[in-house]
């Protein structure tokens, strides 16, 4: 009787997950103009907290009430925020967070994606075994050095993957605003991520080759969802 009980409540639990698994939380350092903090930063399904001392800088989100979240690299957190800035008129504040005892991993961009809808910024890329349909090397043209790696394309997302640091990104099909071509080696992606002094984040690529037959068309007509294309779903 205990044994079949016992296999019982291990099949009860299999259907909720852990609250370890749903948490995240990292010791972490809130960067000021004057003087850092210190506290703990807790990422759940209903939004994030930031706990310290200084009862002043205490916050807690739901994720409606964040603007953006990013994980700019596997040990830097930024949370843009609706609050308005004292010292600059007109911008939001900011809440940009160094980890202390751990960094982040592909989990935590893999949660953000499936709690989040709002656009992110992962320079931390989510584990991926689905094969993209398809791989295209560049290099991504920066004011100062650019950085090389592979540009994937999938069904529901784009991804260039970089072993730069926190240069990576993942776009979700739905995040993008537009993308271009504007000659034959170059290719542009433009988000609906905020840009610091612009209006959205954009990726300018040069292309090492030519590009792939199709890719144009592929994309289109998922950033473009028509009734004329109704088996094509992101």
């Amino acid at each position: 009787m205990r044994k079949y009980l016992l296999l019982s409540l291990a099949l009860i639990l299999q259907g909720f997950p852990s609250a370890a698994a749903q948490t995240f939380e990292y010791s972490v350092k809130h960067r000021h103009a004057l003087r850092d903090c210190r506290g703990l930063l807790t990422i759940t399904p209903d939004g994030a907290e930031y706990k310290t001392s200084d009862k002043k800088d205490n916050r807690k989100w739901n994720w409606d009430n964040i603007r953006t979240f990013e994980v700019k690299s596997p040990t830097e957190i930024s949370i843009v925020t609706y609050e308005d800035q004292k010292r600059w008129i007109g911008k939001d504040k900011v809440f940009e967070f160094t980890l202390l005892d751990k960094k982040t991993t592909p989990d935590l961009s893999a949660f953000l994606l499936n709690h989040v809808r709002r656009p992110l910024k992962l320079a931390v890329l989510p584990e991926d075994t689905e094969k993209p349909a398809f791989e295209i090397p560049v290099k991504h043209l920066r004011t100062i050095a650019g950085t090389q790696g592979v540009l994937r394309i999938y069904n529901d997302k784009v991804v260039y993957r970089t072993a730069a640091k926190g240069d990576s990104r993942f776009w979700r099909i739905q995040d993008i605003r537009r993308f271009s071509q504007p000659d034959r080696f170059r290719f542009q992606i433009v988000s609906y991520l905020p840009k610091t002094g612009g209006p959205d984040e954009g990726y300018d690529f040069q292309l090492f080759e030519d590009l792939p037959q199709g890719v144009y068309d592929y994309l289109w007509v998922r950033l473009h969802r028509s009734s004329y294309y109704p088996e094509i779903r992101p």
